[in-house]
């Protein structure tokens, strides 16, 4: 249950996010810029709880990689087609295209890490891709 609330917090705050970082995006502002903000005051925020917390920092070469890894493919690469994207196109339509990553989370784990793809999760994938259809479709 608290993996279920966490993820519909991540969801209201994902949601919510899109309407700022398209107020922030009016001035031209350059992506760059633009994301090394959003990425300082994650990392500002972050370190403040961490030592706030007093956590130890217990991480391995490998998952340092992995996470880093990640880090430079969502918090930078993502972001730059994020904003460029929200800068562009309507946040109505954007921002729900750009929330198809759970289809792609899918087909990823499947092939990249082995976990099972049964007929539940490619009908919800399926069901993805027609709301996008449908949005993408829409005259507002």
């Amino acid at each position: 249950m608290r993996g279920v609330i966490f993820a519909i917090l991540t969801s209201l705050a994902w949601g919510f996010a899109p309407i700022i970082f398209k107020l922030g995006l009016k001035a031209e502002v350059s992506n760059l810029i633009a994301i090394m903000v959003h990425n300082f005051s994650a990392f500002l925020l972050a370190s403040l709880l961490f030592f706030a917390l007093g956590e130890p920092f217990k991480v391995g070469l490998r998952e340092l990689v992995f996470i880093s890894f990640g880090g430079l493919i969502s918090g930078f690469l993502a972001l730059i087609f994020y904003f460029e994207a929200i800068r562009h196109g309507k946040v109505s339509i954007v921002a729900p295209i750009a929330s198809t990553s759970p289809l792609w989370s899918v087909l990823f784990a499947y092939f990249l890490l082995g976990e099972s793809l049964n007929l539940q999760k490619l009908v919800g994938a399926l069901l993805i891709v027609i709301g996008i259809t449908l949005l993408s479709l829409s005259k507002q």
